[in-house]
């Protein structure tokens, strides 16, 4: 436990009010897009939009013909909607939406409360239907960040557990997602997997309640249909709470959890494609005999490390810490799919991204690692100042990156090298004029 409580209490607070101001910042940025002069949806591109189609095309229409949708969509420049009309059509005559719909079922019930309050004849892409949607993926990203609190808090003491979790998120690419780019699935997958741990954990205890398991069931199940990648994360429930499925009784209660998104995701792919099995992402494949190891974690093309060098630090403390663990050898497991998966990725680099999005939920073994130096260094007055300060500059180096990155000064998709960093920053500070 920190031995100076004061201290601690003033470092949470100023990491606090950066986080608050960094989710002001994110959320300011996308009223005044859509309410200020540009006048442009909150709804960014072509990923954000095919999420979102779910909802109005089930809701609104009863249907799964994304068609009007696509053409009522602001977020599509003209080339890009006329793209996504052009597509070739599915075994079942439809626009193919290759994104799964579980980020659209965690909207559901914000995008209904939506609706109750609409009038006839709305689309859904009205502001009051987005803005909704919205402040519902702004909830589950406080809760998860709650979560991942609690279960930092399970191996460190609190008040460290507290600045790990806080100091890591600032630090890392979910600062955008879980601010100014709602609508893509990375936030809602972090979220659900901090769920997940958390309730894995609490069943290891061995005093889990039938909501416990039937939670387990419906997060997971909703992991994997937000995005399916995501299901490298059961590992760890698979490693610590299978082994007390000890009864048909408590088995129930985890298909029970998970009957409903497991459905919503077979009568999707049955309605769209035809079949109750379909892979949605056409010629899109993982390739493991051309991996790209090194540059998504090194690469200025949105090498993870490279855009967030925090994080290195943080997952070296992870590493260091979780061999140890048979909760640490879980999430070992699931870094290492991770990194595999998204190397193997033909776009590795997952276009227009702020550093690496395909690490979010990697990020809390960021937290554990840097709460596991912390610990070491607590006791070692230069060792904890050094620390410190390498925290503070990695902090503000991601918050300028986010800045010049909300404002075009630096690539959505390229790669970005601290020289392009710099030479940035001197244009948008007038240096060179």
């Amino acid at each position: 436990m920190d031995a100076k409580p004061a201290p601690s209490s003033v470092r949470f607070a100023v990491l606090g009010a950066f986080c608050l101001a960094v989710v002001m910042a994110g959320v300011i940025w996308q009223a005044w897009d859509m309410f200020g002069t540009r006048q442009r949806s909150m709804l960014q591109g072509w990923d954000d939009a095919f999420y979102y189609l779910w909802l109005p095309s089930v809701v609104i229409d009863h249907d799964l013909d994304f068609a009007n949708q696509i053409r009522q969509c602001d977020a599509f420049t003209a080339s890009t909607r006329q793209e996504a009309l052009d597509q070739p059509r599915t075994a079942t005559g439809l626009v193919p939406d290759k994104y799964p719909p579980g980020w659209a079922l965690g909207s559901l019930p914000f995008f209904l409360a939506a609706h109750a309050v609409s009038p006839a004849g709305a689309t859904g892409f009205e502001p009051v239907y987005v803005i909704a949607v919205w402040t519902g993926q702004l909830l589950y990203a406080a809760i998860g960040l709650c979560l991942a609190v609690g279960i930092v808090s399970r191996f460190f003491p609190p008040d460290l557990a507290r600045l790990a979790v806080l100091a890591g998120w600032l630090a890392s690419p979910l600062v955008y997602y879980q601010t100014a780019r709602l609508a893509m699935s990375h936030s809602q997958v972090f979220a659900l997997a901090m769920a997940i741990f958390w309730l894995s954990l609490r069943i290891a205890q061995g005093a889990a309640q039938p909501r416990h398991w039937v939670l387990l069931g419906f997060s997971s199940a909703l992991l994997v249909v937000t995005r399916n990648a995501a299901a490298v994360y059961l590992v760890l429930p698979a490693v610590v709470a299978v082994p007390y499925l000890r009864s048909v009784r408590i088995g129930t209660w985890l298909a029970l959890g998970a009957v409903v998104p497991v459905a919503v995701q077979l009568i999707a792919w049955k309605l769209l494609f035809g079949s109750w099995f379909a892979y949605s992402y056409g010629g899109e494949h993982l390739n493991f005999s051309a991996l790209h190891l090194g540059e998504v974690l090194f690469s200025p093309r949105h090498g993870w490390f490279y855009w967030h060098p925090l994080l290195l630090a943080g997952i070296a403390g992870f590493l260091g810490w979780a061999w140890r663990r048979v909760a640490g050898w879980a999430w070992i497991v699931s870094l290492g799919a991770t990194v595999m998966l998204n190397a193997a990725w033909p776009t590795w680099w997952l276009g227009s991204s702020f550093g690496h999005r395909g690490f979010e939920v990697p990020t809390l073994f960021a937290m554990l690692g840097l709460a596991a130096l912390g610990q070491l260094a607590h006791t070692r007055p230069l060792a904890w100042r050094i620390l410190q300060c390498a925290t503070m500059i990695a902090i503000a180096w991601n918050l300028v990156l986010l800045a010049l990155f909300l404002t075009g000064h630096i690539s959505r998709e390229g790669p970005v090298t601290y020289g392009d960093v710099i030479q940035a920053l001197g244009h948008w500070n007038l240096l060179e004029h």
